[in-house]
C-alpha cells in the first residue's frame, strides 16, 4: 500500500465540528439581509467555499450587495459561539492525528476559512499544539477551493511533490480542489455521504479511526 510524505487535512467537517455553528450564524446573518435560508440550506450550498466566494454568492441570488461588515460579524458572532459552545474535534481525530505524527509524517491544515477563525477552533478543542505554524488559508493564495491553490501552496512550503501528498477533505469543493492538484483525496463522509464525494470517483471513510490504514500507516 502506497505511503504518503504530506497529509494535508480541512479543518471544519474534519478535524473540528463547527460545520452548525457556522451555517447557523451565516443563516443568520442572510435573514438579515432579506435571504431566507435554513442552515441546512447553508451548509448544502457553500460548504467547502471561501468567504468571498460565499458572499458572491448569496449576493447573486439576493439581487443586491449585502452589507459591508459581514464577514467582520461573521468572525465575531462565530468567535462568540465558538468559545461559548461546547465545540469539540471530530470523534477518534486526536488518536488519528497522534498515529500519524508517531508515524513521523508532516501534517498541515488547511481552511477555506480566515486564519483567526482557525486560531479560535484549534485552540479551543485543544488541537493547535499538533500542527504549530502549519496552518493555511484560502486568504493566502489567490484562488479558493475548488481551485488547487491552497493544496499547491501547502504543497511548495513542504518541499514534497504533490503526488506524494494525500487531502482529507469532507466538502465536495475541497475534494476537487485536491484532485486538481494531482494528491490523492480520501473523503470524510460522517454524515453518510451528503456533499456526494462518492460522484468524484474517490475513496470514502466514515470513522476518523479507520484514516492511518487507509494512509499505509497501521496503528502501533
Amino acid at each position: 500500500m502506497m505511503t504518503y510524505d504530506l497529509v494535508i487535512v480541512d479543518c471544519d467537517g474534519v478535524l473540528v465540528d463547527t460545520e452548525r455553528i457556522s451555517s447557523e450564524v451565516v443563516s443568520f446573518l442572510l435573514k438579515e439581509q432579506g435571504l431566507e435560508m435554513s442552515p441546512e440550506e447553508v451548509a448544502q450550498g457553500s460548504t467547502g467555499l471561501s468567504e468571498t466566494d460565499m458572499w458572491l454568492m448569496y449576493e447573486a441570488e439576493l439581487g443586491k450587495s449585502l452589507s459591508e461588515d459581514m464577514s467582520e460579524r461573521l468572525l465575531s458572532l462565530e468567535a462568540e459561539r465558538l468559545r461559548t459552545q461546547e465545540l469539540r474535534s471530530m470523534p477518534g481525530v486526536v488518536d488519528a492525528v497522534r498515529c500519524l505524527k508517531t508515524a513521523g509524517v508532516p501534517i498541515c491544515v488547511d481552511s477555506s476559512r480566515t486564519l483567526e477563525k482557525m486560531v479560535v477552533t484549534l485552540g479551543v478543542t485543544g488541537l493547535a499544539g499538533y500542527f504549530c505554524d502549519k496552518v493555511l488559508s484560502v486568504s493566502q493564495v489567490a484562488r479558493g477551493k475548488p481551485s488547487p491553490d491552497i493544496y499547491l501552496l501547502a504543497a511548495g512550503q513542504m518541499g514534497i511533490s504533490p503526488s506524494l501528498c494525500a487531502v482529507i477533505e469532507d466538502s465536495f469543493p475541497g475534494a476537487q480542489g485536491g484532485l486538481a492538484a494531482g494528491m490523492t483525496v480520501p473523503g470524510y463522509c460522517p454524515d453518510g455521504g451528503i456533499w456526494g464525494l462518492e460522484s468524484l470517483g474517490i475513496q470514502t471513510f466514515n470513522d476518523m479511526n479507520g484514516l492511518p490504514g487507509l494512509l499505509g500507516f497501521e496503528r502501533g
